[in-house]
């Protein structure tokens, strides 16, 4: 039996229709063993989901650009700090956290202002991503809408994030 076509197809070769291969004890292992890895990827693909089996959405926001709605595993493409040397704060006016480069932040008198990207996510009270929603963001949005001003720099206007 020919099965240079591979398995369930009518072979060019011999003109024979694809029979069950008993397949020795390394061919069974590598099965199983295939078995399992596609089991184990379907549970790593699971964990980036929140509890209610959404993945996380946070906002990506540069002042003087777009908001944008990004995934949480898209996160340090926007932030390439985020989760190990970034700032975690309540974002101004909001319930939400705000995560960006402490590089990034410069005061003036009492103000804090942020001239670079930034990340804004809910969090539950173990410190998780949760997901926004279509409500948050809209949240979101005016908050970044009320906040971003045009600070003049050695002639210059540049737009910034007023964090307080």
């Amino acid at each position: 039996m020919c099965y240079r076509n591979g398995y369930g197809y009518r072979c060019d070769c011999c003109g024979e229709d694809f029979r069950q291969k008993n397949l020795s004890s390394n061919e069974a292992v590598l099965n199983e063993i295939m078995r399992f890895i596609k089991v184990w990827n379907d549970m790593i693909g699971a964990v980036k989901f929140d509890k209610d089996g959404m993945e996380p959405f946070m906002v990506a926001f540069t002042p003087g650009e777009q908001m944008k709605v990004i995934p949480k595993d898209k996160a340090e493409e926007y932030l390439p700090c985020f989760g190990e040397d970034d700032v975690i704060e309540l974002a101004p006016d909001t319930d939400f956290v705000i995560s960006y480069d402490r590089q990034l932040l410069f005061k003036v008198g009492d103000q804090k202002y942020l001239d670079g990207p930034a990340l804004i996510y809910a969090v539950d009270e173990e410190g998780e991503v949760l997901s926004l929603s279509v409500a948050d963001i809209y949240e979101i949005q005016e908050m970044l809408e009320r906040r971003t001003l045009l600070v003049t720099e050695d002639g210059d206007e540049i737009p910034v994030l007023s964090l307080n």
